[in-house]
């Protein structure tokens, strides 16, 4: 095991704790609609959540040919291709219903929260571990996502986790604000 974790925690893998998890696929012929089914490329996904800007839309009808790459509240979502690489965000709990790109996949998880497995996501063992291939446009192939190695806590530690977390984010931004207010 990479490190030690307590003993109520465990080693599992991504793929234990998520119920789905690929990349999406481009409509044929780049077919977006003026509005629909939000349509997520890696553009609209940043670490601190999903960006609308320049949201791109896809019929009901493509959505269907497309079901694969369904986006559901509380998925996560990885870029997983280029310049972009590593950078994830939570689908909202009000979210609707949407489809990806093929540069973002779909994590759908199940026995663990999803803030949680995003604060993973972007931890520095994650981005040290992936199993990056390419030389051209760099990707993190589906089964080295799958078989990465994840450190499970019980669900009341992912919660502590994830309040201290939002808390010293909150201080971060305070202290931020502060120095910029300084200058």
């Amino acid at each position: 095991m990479p490190f030690e974790v307590p003993e109520s925690w465990c080693w599992t893998t991504i793929e234990a704790i998520c119920s789905k998890i690929g990349s999406g696929s481009t409509p044929r012929g780049s077919n977006y609609s003026p509005s629909g089914i939000p349509f997520f490329r890696s553009q609209n996904v940043y670490d601190d959540g999903l960006c609308f800007d320049d949201i791109k839309f896809i019929s009901r009808d493509i959505h269907q040919s497309m079901i694969g790459t369904e986006v559901l509240p509380n998925d996560v979502l990885l870029n997983i291709t280029g310049g972009s690489l590593g950078r994830c965000a939570v689908v909202p709990p009000i979210f609707n219903v949407g489809n990806v790109s093929q540069h973002v996949c779909i994590l759908r998880p199940v026995l663990i929260l999803p803030k949680y497995l995003h604060a993973f996501l972007l931890s520095g063992y994650f981005h040290k571990s992936m199993e990056v291939t390419g030389s051209g446009r760099e990707g993190l192939p589906k089964y080295s996502i799958e078989k990465m190695l994840f450190p499970l806590p019980p669900i009341d530690e992912q919660k502590r986790i994830i309040d201290k977390i939002g808390n010293m984010m909150l201080a971060i931004d305070i202290f931020k604000s502060a120095s910029e207010e300084l200058e």
